[in-house]
């Protein structure tokens, strides 16, 4: 499974392909028709940290780690796990524990010329358990132990069965193959990162920090080889100097994982014909976070308050892109249906019912509610470096909770001490989240962000308590399609039941590129969002 389409629509876009000619014809081009210099310059909204692109890591550009490393098996097509650096596979359950038997491709080698093998697996593994010790990731939590049967066959050995293990073992990060030679001492899982070294299409060339990265063909590369010989994502934290350096021909394409587009500027671009734009529905939702196991928003019916008060279809309206959220999940991923995709409709006496059972009036008559003496008073924290359209979003929050008595005080943060306050310090009281994307969608979310307590012995990060608990625990390890359907509508209306948080819309994937910008093409998940050995530039 993975995303989800409808023979109409996949027909519609089949259609549309062949008209519109996806952005260049999908047959390879003459050279003739190719530029010389095959160069692509694309944004990206924070410095890619090119410099501490450890495969075992969570630092740096997401987007950037497929390319420089590969991953033993890969996320295909409507979520079928296809062959990578590993050639084929085989699961056994060995007296309860999980083992994946996989047989590696031999002749490939690193791109510093360093030969691929188990070794390799190995040490990459071993690492990513060390510099991870908190993750709550199956894949990495459950692994007991890797065994080398010989080069080329390596034995992952997991604690107990977990249906996700295959599909986990696709992630961008932090489970990537990455050469011995990347650390000093040479080969030690503990040793200091010295630079990316992988088998993947690209290698990174020049870099300073917080302006450029440059990523140059892997010479070693295994595969089919890329049409463009260097990309360079140039550092835009601003959308809109995103949208006019691509106007102006500084950069060649933008969007989404790359540098989201403010939803104004879209149509302006659109109306540009020398731009480009591709867009889909995305495996991404934006939702509000409570401060959950705290004053206010401990409280259930508070909750579920705010969820009726929250006018989604206007949102939407409002800002221009995406489709209403129902669920907490997009119809897009995995196990999600409309039966499942419970859904708190936009009611505003509803939200003030609620309230007032919740024992909140507004005893000075001046429209903000009190309990207890204190004030419904409460900070609302975002960011707009990432993600944009955020900033009107928290706007139109703040308007429509006004009206039902809650005052939201805005507090815009730069990223990384956005993440600091829903990471680490744990310190709001409701603060904008986009859910992960394609593969670590449901069951990567739900054992990051929902597990009661954390690995770290937390609080949940988005909404835990010990029901929820023992429904993910065990769909985690169900062994049938039916029964895991069964445990993720239960799961799902837990969620809802507890309005765990404020689903607020599913996203698009939108992508704008000038039209000298040929073969462009979704890659098959989101963490893979482009399919770049396939771009090229025309004369």
């Amino acid at each position: 499974m993975g995303k989800k389409i409808s023979v109409f629509a996949f027909s519609l876009i089949i259609l549309s392909g062949i008209i519109l000619g996806c952005t260049g014809s999908l047959a390879a081009p003459t050279e003739s028709e190719m530029a010389r210099d095959q160069e692509l310059t694309a944004t990206y909204p924070t410095d890619i940290m090119a410099n501490k692109l450890d495969a075992s890591s969570y630092n740096g550009a997401i987007t950037v780690y497929p390319m420089i490393y590969d991953a033993l098996v890969n996320y295909g097509e409507g979520g079928k796990i296809e062959p990578g650096l590993a050639k084929s596979w085989k699961v056994e359950d060995d007296g309860g524990k999980m083992v994946i038997t996989f047989h590696l491709r031999d002749g490939v080698k690193f791109s510093d010329g360093t030969p691929f093998n188990a070794d390799a697996v190995k040490f990459s593994l071993e690492r990513a358990k060390i510099l991870n010790p908190k993750d709550t990731t199956p894949v990495l939590q459950k692994l007991d132990e890797i065994e080398i049967v010989d080069d080329y066959t390596v034995k992952l050995i997991y604690d107990s069965y977990l249906y996700p293990i295959l599909k986990q073992l696709t992630f961008p990060r932090p489970i990537r193959i990455m050469s011995p030679t990347a650390v000093s001492p040479e080969g030690d899982p503990n040793g200091a990162f010295v630079k990316p070294i992988g088998t993947g299409m690209w290698v990174i060339g020049d870099y300073v920090q917080d302006q450029y990265a440059v990523l140059t063909r892997n010479p070693y590369y295994w595969g089919e080889k890329p049409m463009l010989e260097k990309i360079t994502f140039k550092v835009i934290p601003d959308a809109q100097t995103r949208a006019l350096a691509l106007q102006s021909g500084d950069v060649d394409m933008t969007g989404s994982s790359i540098g989201t587009l403010l939803p104004e500027t879209i149509p302006v671009l659109e109306s540009d014909k020398n731009i480009v734009i591709e867009r889909q529905l995305g495996t991404r939702t934006y939702h509000l976070i409570f401060g959950y196991n705290k004053y206010p928003f401990n409280d259930t019916l508070v909750r579920m308050a705010v969820n009726f008060a929250i006018d989604k279809d206007n949102m939407v309206s409002v800002v221009g892109i995406g489709e209403p959220a129902k669920g907490y999940f997009a119809p897009t991923v995995d196990y999600v249906t409309e039966e499942n995709s419970y859904n708190y409709p936009y009611d505003i006496d509803e939200a003030k019912r609620l309230l007032a059972e919740a024992g909140w009036t507004d005893a000075d008559g001046d429209g903000i509610l009190e309990k207890d003496g204190k004030r419904f008073e409460v900070n609302l924290i975002y960011q707009v470096v990432t993600y944009p359209e955020w900033g009107r979003m928290c706007e139109l929050i703040q308007e429509d909770l006004r009206k039902v008595g809650i005052k939201i005080n805005l507090l815009k943060l730069e990223p990384a001490a956005h993440n600091d306050r829903l990471w680490t310090s744990r310190d709001f009281d409701l603060i904008m989240c986009p859910t992960y994307t394609s593969q670590w969608n449901p069951e990567g979310r739900l054992t990051s962000h929902f597990i009661y307590p954390t690995q770290a012995g937390d609080e949940a990060i988005t909404f835990g308590n010990p029901k929820l608990n023992e429904l993910i625990e065990r769909v985690m390890i169900s062994r049938s399609e039916d029964e895991r359907r069964t445990l993720y509508d239960q799961i799902f209306k837990e969620m809802y039941d507890e309005a765990a948080c404020v689903p607020l819309y599913y996203c698009e994937d939108i992508y704008a590129m000038n039209s000298h910008v040929k073969g462009f093409e979704f890659g098959t998940n989101d963490y893979e969002p482009i399919k770049w050995g396939r771009l090229w530039i025309s004369k």
